[in-house]
């Protein structure tokens, strides 16, 4: 076995003590101590910690006539970035879904105008226009008094929210904002039918 490893002393702890262990003092056959502690030890240190950390990013020196990185001059492009066009080596292209991006268009990404595969959720505001038109007009004759602002904000909502972006899985569901603009209404009649009704009895009770 190799006495060569690339691993910074000190990985490997005792679980009794926390004390440092080199690799070797581990021996699936028979049971090994710690030498601070000297409790009983006993593993198996597999083949790969000894294994160099080969480098994820490789690259070609570009050819003359060959095209060649924005980034790197010096090497080969392999393919242009989808948003801005540059040449990318495979060191500069950067992933993103399916599409591949340098590294400027992703930090512009990362901005306010974020990439859509890096948006993990958004404001449904059909959604939300729908549940604010429906819910306080089932319980209209409780809270019948804040129909009025209830209902103007399931129509306000809904038309803010018409042309926003909306699920990432559903889309904008427009439908849902064309029934909480519809219940959103409904309420505000309800409202004013409660207060004529109100005014409606106080007259006729003199």
């Amino acid at each position: 076995m190799s006495t060569a490893s690339p691993v910074e002393s000190g990985s490997l702890t005792c679980p009794a003590c926390g004390a440092a262990l080199g690799p070797h003092g581990l021996d699936a056959a028979q049971e090994g101590v710690c030498p601070a502690c000297r409790a009983g030890l006993r593993g198996q240190v597999f083949p790969v910690w000894w294994t160099p950390v080969k480098s994820a990013s490789t690259f070609e020196r570009a050819m003359e006539g060959e095209a060649v990185c924005f980034f790197h001059p010096a090497n080969r492009a392999v393919l242009p970035c989808d948003t801005c066009g540059r040449f990318l080596c495979s060191i500069c292209d950067l992933p993103v879904g399916s599409r591949h991006l340098c590294p400027v268009c992703l930090s512009k990404g990362l901005g306010k105008e974020k990439l859509p595969e890096i948006i993990p959720r958004r404001f449904l505001w059909s959604r939300t226009a729908l549940w604010l038109g429906a819910v306080p007009l089932i319980l209209s004759i409780a809270i019948w008094p804040v129909l009025f602002i209830s209902g103007g904000a399931a129509v306000i909502i809904a038309l803010v929210g018409w042309s926003r972006p909306g699920s990432l899985v559903r889309g904008r569901q427009r439908w849902a904002a064309v029934l909480g603009v519809v219940l959103g209404l409904l309420q505000v009649g309800v409202w004013f039918g409660f207060i004529f009704l109100i005014s409606y009895a106080s007259r006729h009770s003199k």
